[in-house]
């Protein structure tokens, strides 16, 4: 069940989905987002509902597409935690990145859920040099 709500999630992610209703099902109203330090976040960034959807749009207009290919999962009561090989291709020609530039990722990423919904997630992000 756990972890077919991440699969869900990361479908949705992939698909460049912003609208808040596609994620009602999925994240709980008091979600808490915890990005650590990684080649694209400077600094610890955690994010609640209203800036998780702020800062959503900003993968689409960078990237061209991108893939969560989850490799293992661990689940122990309300936490879930995923080893995922992140891929995508850039779209346009922002900063350091070229359009059709590949990028690739792994990312391990702790889900606690509360309600049956993802309530807190913290993703470690290594980044392959771009």
């Amino acid at each position: 069940m756990k972890l077919d709500v991440v699969k869900q999630y990361f479908r949705l992610t992939e698909q460049f989905r912003t609208a808040e209703a596609d994620y009602v099902g999925i994240l709980h109203p008091d979600i808490e987002q915890t990005e650590y330090p990684n080649l694209l976040t400077a600094q610890l960034t955690v994010s609640d509902w209203q800036t998780l959807f702020q800062r959503m749009p900003g993968g689409a207009k960078l990237l061209a597409s991108q893939n969560y290919d989850i490799q293992r999962a661990y689940e122990l009561e309300d936490t879930l935690i995923t080893e995922v090989v992140w891929t995508a291709e850039v779209g346009a020609d922002v900063g350091p990145f070229k359009t059709g530039q590949p990028l690739k990722a792994y990312f391990c990423c702790v889900f606690e859920f509360q309600d049956g919904l993802i309530y807190r997630q913290r993703n470690y992000d290594c980044f392959e040099r771009f």
